[in-house]
């Protein structure tokens, strides 16, 4: 009888990508909740394995708040944020002792994404991971995707599921509209990042039942705007307002640093970001604003003018694997969203860039990874921080134009 397949939509670096163990410069699980499932829990109190047994009873604790099936136990990590699990090379011993089928599905599957749009199984690769974060963002040609399928009853915990129809009939057109302008390198980032925002503010204003008929002519006349060059007249005479994001990126930091962190390798690029800006309680805003605009234009130009197709694969495994922009309650929201992670990035890397006197690829990388593996994953923040925008009155286009400006 014929093998039952499933459809599956991967980005190419999707298939290059594998764990490298002991050689990664990080660890998985250091500073998470990492999650059990039901079965595995099970499955671990029944080993007879001498020395795993006592470990995993140890080390392995019901999780008694707010429990499911998937999220049934946690595993205790150390004084120092690593998995108790572990051995003395960094390794999981519940791999190398009991092997691969013996891991939770937490474990099994990251730093592997697995979302199903409809009857679409879609596969991308988070950013918290070192290698992932390598294969995703050092291609310079872009980030491409293909469709292939696989084994219907491959295992794999979905992050999302989303349903198209009825409510959300033009997700594929906005995706795919999105990703296009991301990826027209006609224009630098920062004006596509506009050009975007400009047409979520169109079509946030536009009554649902006109969609079908005017969203083509909208997609076209904004992919056309991107070689146009009173377009990039207009963009060059917009005002930057380096105090508002000076202000805001102090904030939203501030905010995270009274939520704990405890990637190291993170609060050594924050350390770094606020040492080269100045960005402290000490310093005037005047003072970190000129600190930011010879940073920026000294050493962070000097390297992301040449490749910022590194922010560009970014914003594109963004768009892919949040589902983006049906993700927050509204698609604004989900374009605020993605326009503070990008500010916030650009300013750690423009403080990082003036403690070097320089930036390079294994520093853009640490901050993106670090970074990812900090904030995408905790979803309170990300949501207190659309709460907070809008009761300030900055989720708007032209506070997100500000941002993007540098």
């Amino acid at each position: 009888m014929k093998e039952k397949m499933r459809p599956i939509l991967i980005p190419t670096y999707y298939k290059e990508f594998q764990c490298i163990g002991s050689a990664c410069e990080d660890t998985c699980c250091a500073g998470w909740k990492v999650t059990v499932d039901k079965k595995t829990f099970q499955d671990y109190r029944e080993t007879k394995h001498p020395v795993m047994k006592e470990l995993l009873k140890k080390n392995v604790t019901r999780n008694r708040s707010n429990s499911s099936t998937h999220d049934y136990a946690r595993i205790r990590m150390n004084d120092k944020g690593a998995c108790t699990l572990l051995d003395d090379q960094g390794l999981c011993k519940v791999h190398s002792l009991l092997g691969a089928e013996m891991l939770s599905n937490t474990c099994a599957i990251y730093p592997r994404i697995l979302n199903k749009v409809d009857q679409n199984v879609e596969k991308s690769l988070s950013l918290s991971c070192p290698e992932a974060a390598r294969h995703a963002l050092l291609n310079p040609a872009g980030i491409d995707f293909i469709e292939e399928e696989e084994p219907a009853n491959t295992l794999g915990f979905m992050n999302k599921e989303f349903q198209t129809e009825p409510n959300n009939s033009f997700f594929w057109d906005l995706r795919i509209f999105t990703i296009q302008v991301l990826q027209n390198r006609c224009q630098p980032i920062e004006n596509r990042l506009i050009l975007l925002g400009l047409f979520f503010q169109k079509i946030d204003s536009l009554p649902k039942h006109m969609w079908t008929e005017q969203l083509p002519k909208i997609m076209e006349n904004y992919i056309q705007q991107l070689k146009n060059d009173e377009f990039s007249q207009s963009i060059k005479q917009m005002s930057s307002n380096l105090s508002f994001q000076m202000n805001m990126g102090k904030s939203l930091i501030e905010y995270r640093l009274t939520d704990g962190l405890s990637s190291k390798r993170y609060l050594e690029c924050l350390q770094e970001m606020i040492e080269g800006l100045s960005l402290d309680q000490e310093k005037s805003i005047e003072e970190t604003i000129e600190k930011y605009k010879i940073a920026h234009d000294t050493y962070y130009a000097s390297f992301m003018t040449e490749n910022d197709y590194i922010l560009e694969n970014y914003l594109v495994n963004y768009v892919f694997k949040n589902l983006f922009p049906y993700d927050q309650q509204s698609l604004f929201d989900n374009y605020v969203m993605l326009i503070i992670n990008f500010a916030l990035i650009r300013m750690h890397l423009v403080g990082m860039a003036q403690t070097h006197k320089g930036l390079s690829f294994d520093l853009v990388l640490k901050l993106i990874q670090s970074y990812s593996k900090t904030i995408d994953h905790n979803e309170n923040y990300l949501v207190n921080v659309i709460s907070s925008l809008k009761e300030s009155g900055y989720s708007t286009m032209a506070h997100m134009a500000t941002l993007i400006k540098s």
